[in-house]
This record gives structure tokens, sequence and C-alpha cells, in this order.
């Protein structure tokens, strides 16, 4: 799909679409990914919910960094590898953003690779970079999140009520 398209997939203008990645550091492209779409869609929920950017900003970060320490980028040798594989999954185990499943809520399998790397010097575990380090700091902001998402609700559902009110 093209901005247009993804503007009207997010029900937003193309404008507001090409500000949100700009804000986050998301790639302009002439074509997008459903994925991408549904990645823009929750960052944009995620401002209406007044969740502030930094937060946001977070937890895209963590989420990125958790998912090449787990070897999801070898999926696909695509640059857009993790806005491509969003979905709009949501439950135990998932990541908020990416919706990604860990496959269970209690950790993650380390130790899978599905291509070759470059060697370090050190070893990532040596250098801080471990999946279960990289999970702990993920869970830790997601739930920031989900907590300040819970405390919107009501004032959401009043402004939802209230704009259809004033609106007809």
């Amino acid at each position: 799909m093209n901005l247009k398209q993804l503007a009207e997939e997010c029900g937003k203008s193309p404008p507001f679409i090409m500000t949100v990645q700009k804000s986050f550091g998301l790639p302009i492209l002439k074509e997008y990914s459903d994925g991408f779409a549904v990645l823009v869609s929750k960052l944009i929920w995620l401002q209406i919910a007044s969740v502030p950017k930094k937060e946001i900003q977070t937890q895209l970060s963590r989420e990125r960094k958790l998912l090449e320490l787990l070897k999801v980028d070898s999926h696909t040798p695509s640059p857009t590898w993790f806005e491509d594989q969003c979905k709009d999954n949501w439950g135990p185990g998932h990541l908020l953003l990416s919706g990604y499943s860990l496959g269970h809520t209690s950790g993650v399998q380390t130790g899978l690779d599905f291509s070759e790397r470059e060697s370090e010097l050190f070893g990532s575990q040596e250098m801080g970079d471990d999946a279960l380090r990289a999970l702990a700091l993920c869970m830790e902001s997601q739930e920031a999140i989900l907590s300040r998402l819970r405390q919107e609700i009501p004032t959401l559902a009043s402004a939802l009520k209230w704009s259809r009110k004033v609106s007809g």
C-alpha cells in the first residue's frame, strides 16, 4: 500500500502519518506492508490514550532489541523486518507493539539462531545483551504502558460518549 492507503487504513491524513513516522523513527517508503499499518495504528492509539511519546519510544526500542536477540530479524532479510512482522495480536505472552508471541508467558527460549552472524570480540551476554534481561526490560515498560491505558479508559469512554452526543 502507498502512503495515501496507509493513511486511510489508519484513519488519518498522509501528513499526520508522516509526522508519526518521523516522531518514532520509522522509515518513509514507497510501499508499506500490512504490518507497518498495524504498528502505525498502535502508535496513534497510544498517543490518543495519553501515553507519553518517550514511553512509546522506549517500548518500541525494547521490543525491537528483544526480537533481534531472539533472532526474529533473521526470518526476512528486509530492513523493515520489525514493522513488516507486526500483527494485531494480543494476549498473554504477546508483545504490545509488534504483537509477537513469545510462545508462553514465563520467559523466552534462548539460544535459537536462524542465520549466520559475524562473530564479535565478546559474546553478547558478556556485553550485557541477553534475551532474559531484554525481556525483563521490555515487560517492565509494557506493564507501565498497560497501567496507563487502564487509567485512561474512563476518560476515553467519556470523551467518546461526549463526541457522539455533540456530533449527532
